[in-house]
């Protein structure tokens, strides 16, 4: 931190910002008005599915958010891995969620972190509690995906659904998240 900035933790060559106030020094420099996610460059990232993913990607292509599932003990999770964290079985599955949320927590991401996002700053990273997804002791699943909303327009505790981005990799198909209705008693980081 530091200029009166806000709060913002630097770790390495990335900036998360947790406040309006460094959006808001882009937009008095820019002079443009309030500052919009830009695109993401896929060309700049490749992406290769594994053992672990390569079902889930297949999923993404048919528009499908899934999340792993415990056949043993009905856990669910992501990102996925070979084995339940709950009770070690691997006999998994995919569970189809309805691609809808709850905006949980959120952060604004200043400085890219890989080339494909050099426009695409600032953005938000967003964790979504799955609304489908509960636990049996009544947990939620929460996954993280970039939002394609402005950090203006966030608040923890709004209404989110998933959406799926094409890339210039016809097998690759990018799930985001973008608000989808209000909410009352949301919150918003402030300075």
């Amino acid at each position: 931190m530091g200029g009166g900035h806000g709060s913002s933790i630097t770790i390495g060559p990335l900036t998360l910002t947790l406040s309006h106030k460094g959006r808001g020094d882009l937009t008095q420099r820019t002079k443009k008005g309030p500052v919009m996610p830009g695109p993401i460059d896929f060309s700049k990232i490749t992406i290769v599915p594994d053992f672990d993913t390569a079902e889930w990607w297949m999923g993404t292509k048919q528009r499908k958010y899934l999340v792993r599932q415990c056949k043993a003990c009905g856990h669910k999770w992501f990102p996925p891995f070979p084995a339940c964290s709950k009770c070690t079985s691997m006999d998994l599955t995919w569970f189809e969620t309805s691609g809808k949320g709850v905006l949980h927590s959120y952060v604004v991401v200043t400085q890219p972190i890989l080339g494909a996002f050099i426009e695409t700053v600032p953005y938000v990273v967003g964790l979504i509690e799955l609304d489908d997804c509960h636990e049996a002791d009544g947990a939620l699943t929460r996954v993280a995906g970039t939002l394609l909303n402005d950090e203006e327009e966030v608040a923890i505790g709004l209404p989110m659904e998933v959406v799926f981005e094409e890339t210039p990799n016809p097998n690759i198909v990018i799930p985001r998240w973008r608000i989808c209705g209000t909410a009352e008693n949301t919150w918003k980081f402030s300075e």
